[in-house]
């Protein structure tokens, strides 16, 4: 059986792709050992490892420039000469006669299109008529698959698939960590003993104004908050923010760190907050759990669905209910500790091991039919 997985993002795209491509597909490999992956890839990064060295690992390197172009006129023709049986596409499928399956991460922009550019709303826009094109789709939580019904990309919910997502061992809690390397980490950022944690994309959609008028409202006036992202189009305008001198000294923005580094950040930060408007699934809140650390997240779209009563809620658009989550958490050690585990507890439920297996089950319901 030959299975080819659309990876031209391995390396570099959406961060949300990069993680599920980065994570799923060497578990792929190692479950299922009897199929053949055909693993397509940018021929710009034919230069760049892949982690993957099996004998059942062929790598197909192709025109990447632009996704869609590429899917729709490229990628077929070499579809055929692989005589691949079933490709997986992420988010956009192309018009072929291979059988396929289309892994749409949300289609955020059609509630949401305030957080998105035009070029980017023009550029999926297409989505919609092509998924009808598929013979599956996978999607991660039932929010997604519940919008790809309401927007009319599919009418059959039971050709959705729900593959939630997983998360990497790495993440674990403090006390499993080797404290040298933790120490350096916070030696190299410079990171205090005690702060509040935001990880994400710096742009509107993931909230970092509201935090920041959060942090100007809690009761604790020394706990600083560590910012780990980079600024993006629609980047919140947060200067203004900033030089409210409640804030100076409490705001730390490191910037894009190494995935290494990361792991140690979350496990050295006390609170977790992540107070974003919209998420199609959310694996930041989950790394953060899977690392001992209680989490704030916002009420909204998928993140009730995957964080359930492990989270601490707040209305995106509320910071003072934001900084109410934040004292919560700061003022009982009790309610602390209970989150802390029910945290570790919900994270370890999302393994990539589960996820690999969910997305093989999809292949196998399309190729039974086919």
């Amino acid at each position: 059986m030959k299975i080819a997985i659309d990876a031209k993002s391995f390396y570099i795209g959406p961060v949300s792709t990069r993680i599920i491509l980065k994570n799923l597909v060497p578990e792929l490999v190692k479950l299922f050992p009897d199929v053949d992956w055909i693993i397509f890839l940018d021929k710009k990064d034919k230069s760049l490892d892949f982690p993957c060295k099996e004998k059942n690992v062929h790598l197909q390197y192709i025109w990447a420039d632009v996704n869609q172009i590429s899917n729709l006129f490229v990628l077929p023709r070499f579809l055929k000469r692989h005589k691949v049986d079933l490709v997986i596409y992420q988010m956009f499928p192309a018009i072929s006669p291979t059988p396929s399956i289309t892994f749409i991460h949300d289609v955020l922009f059609r509630d949401f299109p305030e957080f998105f550019t035009w070029k980017e709303r023009l550029y999926f826009f297409p989505m919609s008529f092509l998924t009808r094109k598929v013979n599956r789709v996978m999607t991660s939580t039932e929010f997604v698959a519940s919008d790809l019904i309401k927007h009319n990309y599919l009418s059959d919910r039971s050709m959705i698939d729900i593959v939630p997502l997983g998360v990497s061992t790495e993440f674990k809690s403090i006390e499993q960590h080797d404290p040298l390397f933790l120490e350096s980490v916070k030696k190299k950022l410079n990171l205090p003993d005690r702060f509040l944690l935001f990880v994400g994309r710096l742009n509107v959609r993931k909230n970092l104004e509201s935090l920041l008028k959060a942090i100007t409202l809690i009761q604790d006036k020394q706990i600083p908050l560590v910012v780990v992202g980079k600024a993006e189009w629609k980047a919140p305008v947060l200067n203004k923010i900033l030089s409210d001198p409640a804030l100076k000294g409490r705001i730390l923005m490191i910037g894009n760190i190494s995935d290494k580094d990361l792991v140690a950040v979350y496990a050295l930060s006390n609170i977790f907050c992540f107070p974003s408007f919209a998420e199609g699934f959310g694996l930041p809140p989950l790394e953060a759990m899977a690392s001992g650390v209680p989490v704030i997240v916002s009420n909204t779209t998928s993140l009730p669905e995957v964080c359930e009563d492990a989270a601490t809620y707040a209305d995106p658009n509320q910071p003072p209910a934001i900084a109410e989550a934040i004292n919560s958490l700061l003022a009982s050690s009790a309610l602390y500790d209970q989150k802390k585990n029910e945290g570790i507890k919900r994270a370890a439920q999302f393994t990539w091991e589960k996820t690999a297996k969910a997305f093989m089950n999809s292949i196998h319901k399309v190729l039974r039919q086919s």
